[in-house]
């Protein structure tokens, strides 16, 4: 199912989401647009906020056994060789791509409920997560990804990761804000 993929992403410009990442607190937010910060900062699922503004779907552009980046393996605590399903996805409101997201899903996470991950398909990952009271999240660390790593976006593109813990070393989800999010009427009550 990687038939957007070349379009959407320049995955030998980016070795997707391999840049430095920094604590909320540590960003200026002032480089961000003001409609996008709060995006990045919440703590609530993405999945239920972009329902909000319309129909959400979920095109799979990637979900299999693959080797996650350096970055990637050291934030999980991954040993080199270690197993990891990636599911990468663009999250569509009303057929407009507004968000890609990238997670790595360590084969030691794949327990209890969590087995089920793996079958999600065109479901999204954060709506699935936030149904169980149990998941710890880590806190949110931002970057701003380089334009030539999405070249259909008219510039960089602010990005954000977290881990959520509940089985083993935990999910990583990677989220990319796309320009097109800035253009969104922001939701009364929310950001």
């Amino acid at each position: 199912m990687t038939v957007k993929k070349k379009a959407v992403m320049n995955a030998s410009a980016a070795q997707q989401f391999d840049y430095r990442w920094a604590p909320v607190h540590r960003v200026n937010k002032v480089k961000v647009t003001q409609n996008l910060w709060p995006w990045l900062i919440t703590h609530d699922s993405l999945t239920a906020r972009l329902k909000c503004l319309g129909t959400l779907t979920v095109e799979v552009l990637e979900d299999s056994w693959g080797t996650p980046t350096a970055r990637e393996k050291k934030r999980l605590k991954l040993r080199p060789r270690e197993a990891a399903r990636i599911r990468t996805v663009l999250l569509k409101v009303d057929g407009i791509p507004l968000i890609y997201a990238r997670s790595i899903i360590p084969a030691q996470s794949l327990k209890g409920h969590w087995r089920q991950v793996k079958h999600l398909q065109d479901k999204p990952l954060g709506g699935y997560l936030f149904q169980h009271r149990a998941l710890i999240r880590s806190g949110i660390e931002i970057t701003q990804l380089p334009k030539s790593m999405f070249p259909h976006q008219p510039q960089a593109v602010w990005a954000r990761r977290s881990v959520f813990h509940q089985f083993g070393p935990g999910i990583l989800v990677n989220e990319a804000f796309f320009d097109e999010l800035n253009h969104v009427k922001p939701l009364s009550g929310f950001l």
